[in-house]
């Protein structure tokens, strides 16, 4: 499934350099232009109002901005995927999203830590 692509991809991503994190860039805009064809023209997964796949795919709403302002990678360029912007503006304005994120500040420095710590991890892998 995408989400599950959109995941491993991105992560690897946000931790590794050259070559790998070329590939898995590619790999993330791909599974993101699956995501934008089920998007085109609706609020949300389901249609009008929020439902389980847009809580599943939520992450993508308030990580993967951070993730790409902490990496420079510009994953959701809005015009490349004007669907998905609609659908995440769409859902972190929701009162119940909106008010249980965690601070943004946090968010990004936590992650700044964790794509320091896996970048020796994915260091390795490609070397193996």
């Amino acid at each position: 499934m995408a989400s599950q692509e959109l995941l491993e991809n991105a992560g690897i991503a946000l931790c590794s350099r050259g070559s790998q994190k070329e590939k898995a860039v590619k790999s993330t805009i791909d599974a993101l232009e699956k995501i934008e064809g089920e998007l085109k023209g609706k609020s949300f997964f389901g249609g009008e109002a929020i439902g389980y796949l847009d809580l599943v795919l939520g992450w993508i709403s308030y990580f993967l901005p951070v993730w790409d302002e902490i990496s420079s990678m510009q994953l959701l360029d809005p015009l490349k995927f004007p669907f998905i912007t609609t659908w995440k503006n769409n859902f972190l304005e929701n009162p119940v999203i909106k008010d249980h994120l965690p601070p943004k500040e946090k968010t990004v420095v936590y992650f700044q830590k964790r794509s320091k710590e896996l970048a020796p991890a994915m260091a390795s892998r490609r070397h193996a």
